[in-house]
């Protein structure tokens, strides 16, 4: 049986790399693979020397999707995967998937020396895509110049991200902010360093307060990998403060659950199902431990050549959270489909699956 009527996964990585790290002679050199990963070339234009190429790995989504019920994917480009390849996994498949937007090419460009990075083309490339069907968001978080190492201030920043609202404002979408970190494969990629927004949740008080017609998005819900909590109880402190800022819960484990969902602040309908599909990262098992499992990059097993099993795990931890907790069914059809199709105006056969009430 399904957990719920209708299963939306909002954070799939529909896309692969495939990496020559051998090319390196160094086993242990993973400190150079996210680098190469940013410059992957989409498998259809290779010439077969590129050390990481990038491919449509949406069978794989597929199979998955049929296993454990789920009914669509949002699909998000991460390190060198493109807008082009998600805009055709979407055309291939209609109904099943939609995606958010990134400034991949502009990107790509400023790393090949092309083009000086700049906000504005980032802007505008982010602007071109969220007028093309399907996409529905900017994401996966929020980055900046790719050839930047030095650290930036907040005030900057700031700035700088308002290029990204003023986008997302004009085309009534969500913002997604990136939460929580891995530490395996090269760590945080510097990227915790770079920008104050990754390292404190809680500044995005600030950008809704500039911008409260934009929803915003945490990425993973503050818990990407690892077991510390305390991008978690960021997260919720922002949540608890806006009504339409929204968490990822399917990397949880069921007490840490309980954070958000216990707080008479947020509601259940700020919740949503939204894993790593396609990410590198593995489950940990540690049973009799607090967590008793978590996600994260394990350097000593090596890389993953198969497809982690994201969902089966994920589907299981909530449903121990709502058989503990005795969560309302109507609250769990909310967050595992209806609070994503609401938030990313879906089309859906049936609006009346999710909880709904007409005043009287």
């Amino acid at each position: 049986m399904k957990l719920a009527r209708f299963i939306i996964e909002t954070h799939c990585h529909g896309q692969r790399h495939a990496a020559r790290i051998q090319n390196d002679g160094d086993d242990s050199s993973y400190g150079t693979l996210p680098d190469k990963m940013k410059m992957a070339v989409p498998a259809d234009n290779a010439d077969g020397d590129e050390d990481v190429i990038v491919y449509d790995n949406s069978d794989r989504v597929l199979r998955d999707m049929e296993t454990y019920g789920v009914d669509m994917c949002v699909l998000l480009p991460s390190f060198g995967m493109t807008n082009e390849i998600n805009q055709q996994i979407m055309e291939d498949n209609p109904g099943k998937f939609i995606a958010a937007a990134a400034p991949v090419q502009t990107k790509k460009k400023a790393l090949r020396g092309e083009e000086a990075w700049s906000w504005e083309a980032a802007a505008a490339e982010l602007d071109e895509w969220l007028s093309k069907d399907g996409f529905r968001m900017s994401g996966e978080g929020i980055r900046g110049d790719p050839t930047r190492d030095e650290p930036i201030e907040w005030s900057q920043r700031k700035k700088d991200m308002r290029h990204v609202f003023d986008v997302a404002a004009e085309h009534e979408v969500p913002v997604r902010w990136h939460t929580g970190y891995v530490s395996g494969y090269g760590g945080a990629h510097g990227l915790f360093n770079l920008y104050p927004d990754w390292s404190d949740p809680t500044l995005a008080s600030q950008m809704k307060a500039e911008y409260p017609e934009v929803p915003i998005i945490f990425d993973h819900g503050g818990m990407q990998a690892g077991w510390q909590e305390h991008h978690v109880e960021k997260c919720c402190q922002v949540a608890a403060s806006f009504d339409d800022v929204y968490l990822e819960i399917g990397l949880y484990w069921p007490e840490l659950m309980k954070k958000p969902l216990n707080d008479p602040n947020i509601s259940t309908e700020q919740i949503l199902w939204g894993t790593d599909w396609g990410a590198s990262m593995v489950e940990h098992s540690q049973p009799n431990e607090d967590p008793p499992f978590y996600w994260e990059q394990i350097n000593d097993r090596g890389l993953p050549a198969h497809q982690s099993d994201y969902w089966g795990s994920s589907l299981r931890q909530i449903q121990k959270y709502a058989m503990q907790e005795d969560l309302p069914q109507e609250d769990l059809n909310l967050i595992l489909g209806g609070n994503a199709v609401r938030l990313f105006d879906i089309e859906v056969e049936d609006d009346r699956m999710f909880r709904q009430y007409v005043d009287v």
